[in-house]
């Protein structure tokens, strides 16, 4: 390394400090504010607080009742995380590993849902939910998801399992494994970094998901966190902003937690299957 490039090194770091810095200032923020009284927010927003105001944290589940809505939300993040895991990983198995004449075919047009945003679905999905009867239920919302996540999720399993030795499999099928106990017992194993990465990139999306189930739920109808912190923030009558904060930082815990906890398969999930 060169003595000019030693140099530059300090000045590349303090700028991604301070930029490190303003990227969590909002977190901060609204830690420091959930444990302050209103009168203290308005008057010095960005002052400590002069006493420690847990009693923010209590109104959570006593009056904005955001108890049953993380409860939903969870259920929600646990079944489309379940139903995208099994869903796509089987289906870019056999996309990659089974020689199919329109295999080509299927790849391009599951890779095509990456290029369709959900702001051109949004009325023919309301359309077809409220034709199939299933219009504003937890089900249509549920299959969104699903659809949503699906192209991602298959084109992240079919990248890192082209780089799975189909020895592994050959080996197996003359032990006579079936095609099915190949995949459960040989191959998923060995998906897991990438299974930890689609567990929390869309746990987190749809854990902070406010626009599509605002959509696709309707207003008065379905129950998860973000909206029902949303019809408490949109009260025309209600500005007790530490409330607020409070639940931005309990409705941010869980999936905090959850990264923290699967952090170290997460960058590793990320570049899986780009060098073999």
């Amino acid at each position: 390394m060169s003595i000019r490039a030693k140099r530059r090194l300090p000045l590349f770091e303090i700028i991604m400090l301070l930029l490190g810095l303003l990227y969590v200032s909002p977190c901060f923020f609204a830690l420091l504010n959930a444990l302050k009284t209103l009168p203290e927010i308005i008057r010095s927003p960005l002052a400590l607080p002069e006493q420690l105001a847990w009693e923010n944290y209590q109104y959570i589940f006593t009056g904005i009742h955001l108890a049953k809505p993380m409860f939903y939300s969870l259920l929600m993040c646990i079944a489309v995380i379940a139903s995208l895991v099994v869903i796509a990983s089987m289906a870019a198995y056999s996309l990659v590993r089974r020689r199919m004449r329109t295999g080509a075919f299927w790849r391009i047009f599951f890779l095509a849902g990456l290029t369709v945003p959900f702001q051109i679905l949004m009325l023919p999905l309301l359309r077809q939910f409220n034709y199939l009867g299933i219009g504003y239920t937890y089900f249509a919302l549920w299959l969104h998801y699903i659809s949503f996540g699906l192209p991602l999720c298959l084109f992240i399993y079919s990248g890192f399992m082209r780089t799975i030795p189909s020895e592994l499999e050959e080996a197996a099928m003359i032990d006579g494994c079936t095609p099915f106990g190949i995949y459960w017992r040989i191959v998923f194993p060995l998906l897991t970094p990438v299974t930890v990465t689609i567990v929390i990139f869309w746990g987190l999306f749809t854990w902070n998901d406010f626009t599509h189930a605002y959509i696709l739920m309707g207003t008065n109808k379905g129950e998860l966190a973000f909206v029902q912190l949303w019809r408490f923030l949109s009260d025309a009558y209600v500005k007790n902003w530490n409330y607020i904060f409070a639940g931005i930082v309990v409705l941010s815990l869980p999936i905090t937690i959850l990264y923290l906890a699967m952090q170290r398969h997460f960058i590793r999930g990320l570049t899986a299957g780009s060098i073999k």
